[in-house]
């Protein structure tokens, strides 16, 4: 099985830290990009073009909401990436409004690693049934 791309938005540079240490330690992830941002991600999605993004909810320039919004209504990209949120955030609206815009997981911080690590491995079964 080839390794999932996986990329990164978080505003909190140790969460950046500890996210990309997590994938890069493990043989089954490469980590292809980080954002502090949502216009960040953005950019990324369209250059790295990844299976899957761990995005914050609460970002500066674009939250990340509006930039799941945003991926999803650009018929340009040539893959759409699953999207794993991973917030503290916990309010029943805003997972909601997640899970709308196709989230395949809503994680709430703190986190178990090796919990979101088989998250992250479980979303190409996820995204192959869409």
């Amino acid at each position: 099985m080839e390794k999932l791309n996986v990329a990164i938005a978080d505003d909190n540079e140790k969460m950046l830290e500890i996210l990309g240490r997590m994938i890069d330690e493990d043989k089954d992830l490469t980590l292809v990009g980080k954002a502090h941002n949502g216009e960040e991600i953005c950019s990324i999605i369209r250059e790295k073009e990844p299976d899957v993004v761990i995005l914050d909810i609460i970002m500066p320039k674009m939250d990340g909401l509006t930039m799941m919004e945003k991926v999803n209504q650009d018929t340009t990209l040539k893959k759409h990436p699953a999207f794993i949120v991973v917030s503290a955030v916990g309010q029943d609206r805003i997972t909601e409004d997640a899970f709308n815009l196709g989230a395949a997981y809503y994680i709430l911080k703190p986190f178990d690693n090796d919990m979101l690590l088989n998250r992250i491995k479980n979303v190409r079964g996820i995204s192959a049934r869409r």
